[in-house]
């Protein structure tokens, strides 16, 4: 909605001014506004995909999967992994994602949870790729990948090009 647009443009903008500002307290008020701002977000997900009190528990279980994954995608690359550290099995918390996507609104699509994990690690890759000058020997080994073979096949099967080719299409565009 507009008012919802216009909070979380206020939360930025405090964000953009609070960068300018070159003192001892920058990084505490940074951190509250980022908070600020997760936890606006969170509200209007809640209110987007209509959490009632007895789905409450399903969305934070989902919210905690996706900051979990955000946290550890270097090191931690399995379903079972992430499942572990939720005290869930991998297959409830495939079933329990396989529910949300029936209770959310056909037009919003929720991955899997290997999709999720696949597009963070995709997501951080191309980062890399295309804003700092590492090899892919180095972007291999940041991203925890046993060797250069395992992540040039991943990156292919992820984005349909080739880590060279990506790289040469992102510099021309």
């Amino acid at each position: 909605s507009e008012s919802q647009v216009a909070s979380l443009r206020d939360i930025t903008d405090s964000l953009t001014s609070e960068y300018a500002i070159k003192d001892n307290l920058q990084e505490e008020m940074l951190r509250i506004l980022l908070k600020r701002f997760i936890i606006l977000c969170t509200r209007i997900a809640r209110e987007k995909f209509s959490v009632s009190p007895e789905r409450e528990k399903a969305f934070d279980m989902v919210r905690q999967f996706y900051v979990l994954v955000d946290n550890h995608f270097k090191e931690k690359k399995m379903v079972q992994d992430y499942a572990d550290m939720l005290h869930r099995s991998p297959k409830t918390l495939s079933n329990l994602f396989t529910t949300w996507r029936i209770c959310v609104s056909p037009v919003t699509r929720i991955p899997s949870p290997l999709r999720i994990i696949h597009e963070r690690i995709e997501a951080e890759a191309k980062r890399l790729l295309l804003y700092s000058q590492k090899s892919a020997k180095e972007i291999t080994e940041i991203l925890g990948f046993e060797d250069q073979a395992t992540f040039s096949r991943f990156f292919k099967k992820m984005t349909g090009e080739s880590v060279s080719e990506y790289r040469k299409r992102e510099k021309r565009e």
